[in-house]
């Protein structure tokens, strides 16, 4: 059974060192001078472990029953802990793909070239998709343990949620918590955070009309309309871009395209961000929804793990020092241990953020699967 532990809170105490609160995983066993890496293969010791008692003191194996504790730890050549998650065998990743509706055994059509790849390098098994949204785990393919990272279709929290639970029950950890996977699938989870960096946004907790009206009344100028995780963007004129949120009646026909479309499919609720002018690059040639120089990046324990254009195959993106430094920062800000953003150069030639995703249901867009899972910045 792969041990594992959960970073959940960190408190600075004198002297300069940090007592790490951790959740351990089902099974786990802890005592002092044990060995713990972080996301990135760092190393630290086990200094003391904080007993009901309050004292640090070595103690025999024993199982952590999953509740919270303290912990003391020392690195081994002085990185930082990088991620929210320690384990104490070397760092191997599990992937976890959505298997054929039809073909049990196989992998989804859409994902067979990420799942041919992530095999080379990597333990990967199969679920039905379609038996978990019926409340029940189906697995297929290699037999998985400990930390895996699930690539597929995006989730409701409260599927993911029940998907996490039954995971966690055979021993399988998915990198993100059900409470970090909200965070970043949800708008109005990453927001607050990112307000300054980001394009102004109002939302409302459903899809009302009237609730979603009374939110146009201070607004002013063009507005991009969507929920809480997906726009209807290649709808651009439609059920997407509102040209005037002060003409009411356009505005209020555009809304209702989106709401009626979205259907059961809406989540949370609707939201208002103010259209920002990008630099163009082109408009998409099936919807004609304009196209402007965007990029992907794939964040993995509050670092860059790979960076790469949107809409195109560029060779090599063009950011400078500054800019990816700049990026870097929005990395080391994130709560979550895998997500993406995706970054957009305005009209004046600066850099915006335009969404965060959890990093296991984000499209790799251009990036090369080989570079992804296993490549010089991958897995």
């Amino acid at each position: 059974m792969a041990e594992l532990f959960r970073i959940i809170d960190r408190f600075h105490i004198p002297g300069g060192e940090t007592v790490y609160t951790v959740r351990p995983g089902k099974g786990a066993l802890l005592r002092l001078d044990d060995i713990l890496l972080d996301l990135h293969g760092n190393q630290f010791r086990v200094k003391g472990v904080e007993m009901p008692n309050g004292c640090f003191k070595d103690k025999p194996p024993m199982p952590m029953a999953e509740k919270p504790m303290g912990i003391l730890l020392e690195s081994i050549h002085g990185a930082e802990i990088k991620g929210s998650i320690l384990v104490k065998d070397i760092l191997e990743i599990n992937f976890l793909f959505c298997n054929h509706p039809l073909f049990p055994c196989k992998v989804d059509e859409d994902y067979v070239e990420e799942y041919q790849a992530a095999r080379q390098n990597h333990s990967c098994a199969l679920f039905s998709y379609e038996n978990l949204e019926a409340g029940k785990l189906t697995l297929y393919g290699e037999n998985i343990f400990g930390l895996t990272i699930y690539r597929g279709w995006m989730m409701k929290p409260d599927l993911y949620r029940n998907f996490y639970a039954l995971l966690e029950e055979k021993g399988i950890f998915l990198i993100n918590t059900p409470e970090e996977y909200e965070r970043y699938h949800l708008l109005p989870g990453w927001y607050d955070d990112f307000k300054n960096e980001t394009s102004e946004t109002v939302w409302t907790s459903g899809d009302r009309m009237e609730d979603i009206i009374s939110e146009t009344k201070n607004l002013d100028g063009s507005y991009i309309v969507k929920d809480y995780v997906k726009s209807r963007k290649h709808e651009w004129y439609d059920a997407c871009f509102i040209r005037d949120i002060q003409d009411k009646e356009v505005a209020g026909k555009i809304i209702a395209n989106f709401v009626e479309r979205q259907g059961s499919g809406l989540v949370g609720g609707v939201v208002l961000r103010k259209f920002e002018r990008l630099k163009q690059i082109g408009f998409h040639e099936r919807s004609g929804m304009p196209l402007s120089e965007e990029y992907r990046v794939f964040i993995y324990a509050g670092k860059i793990l790979a960076l790469d254009d949107y809409w195109t195959q560029k060779s090599g993106a063009p950011i400078s020092d500054g800019e990816y430094q700049w990026i870097a920062s929005i990395a080391a800000k994130v709560r979550s241990n895998f997500v993406t953003v995706d970054i957009a150069r305005k009209e004046d030639g600066s850099l915006m953020i335009m969404e965060f995703g959890d990093g296991q249901v984000s499209g790799l867009q251009q990036l090369g699967v080989g570079v992804f899972y296993g490549g010089r910045k991958g897995f």
